[in-house]
């Protein structure tokens, strides 16, 4: 937050906070916030919000700068989360109508868990680091600056904007919820294929196991009956030609 500051020197202090920073930052997307506070040491009142800036009857004191430059720091921060809500919404948006028109879920697991990383990191960041639900320590020791805090915060607000931030990141919840079911689903679904191929090829092998030993069962009880033809045929000679057996012996 600058006061006073010329904007050739705004912006050389941008240009260089931006090369400290690299990739999604909040300084690739810049968000600004101008409002305007004048002084007046004959002003009946500590501090007077007026339209478009507010007044105040001591210009030095720095706990009215610092409540002033909190307030509208989490205003541009809520205008950040709010502008990447927004594009996750997009995104869950398109990825719905593709389903609508295919009936098919395209969106790779990564680019989901992604997202869902992002979405409780934006819930996260606008409560803790921002202090939106929280005063400042001047705001909450002296009234006067409780004052300035409370109109300030109402006439950005604030809080209308954290509780819209925050229905859209439950919506994102939900939509998140869905399609996490959807991917349980599927993996679900291939897990009882390779369940049921795994059942199928143990049938497979029993069944070939019991064909195997039928086959040689079969084959024992063809070279047994075999031999037993052979043992009875030597038999019918036997019995039919008796003498020529004899004469054998006695040659």
């Amino acid at each position: 937050v600058f006061f006073n500051v010329p904007s050739e020197v705004l912006k050389q202090r941008l240009l260089r906070a931006t090369r400290q920073y690299s990739g999604s930052t909040p300084f690739s997307t810049p968000h600004t916030e101008d409002y305007g506070v004048s002084y007046d040491p004959h002003l009946p009142e500590w501090s007077q919000l007026c339209p478009e800036q507010i007044r105040l009857r001591d210009g030095d004191d720095i706990n009215n700068v610092t409540v002033i430059s909190s307030v509208l720091g989490q205003s541009v921060a809520l205008d950040h989360y709010n502008a990447k809500a927004d594009r996750m919404l997009e995104e869950f948006t398109q990825l719905n109508q593709e389903m609508e028109g295919t009936g098919k879920f395209t969106m790779p697991r990564k680019k989901l868990f992604q997202l869902v990383a992002e979405n409780n990191i934006v819930m996260t960041d606008a409560i803790t680091k921002l202090g939106l639900l929280e005063r400042s320590d001047a705001a909450w020791k002296y009234q006067k600056y409780g004052k300035i805090w409370e109109d300030m915060r109402n006439e950005f607000e604030l809080e209308d904007r954290f509780e819209r931030l925050g229905l859209k990141l439950d919506l994102m919840q939900s939509n998140v919820k869905y399609f996490l079911e959807i991917l349980q689903n599927r993996k679900s679904d291939t897990l009882e294929w390779i369940i049921i191929l795994l059942i199928l090829g143990e049938i497979i092998l029993s069944l070939y196991d019991i064909y195997d030993r039928t086959k040689e069962k079969m084959n024992t009880e063809d070279k047994e009956g075999s031999g037993e033809d052979i043992d009875l045929r030597r038999d019918i000679a036997t019995t039919a030609f008796p003498g020529q057996s004899k004469a054998s012996s006695n040659a």
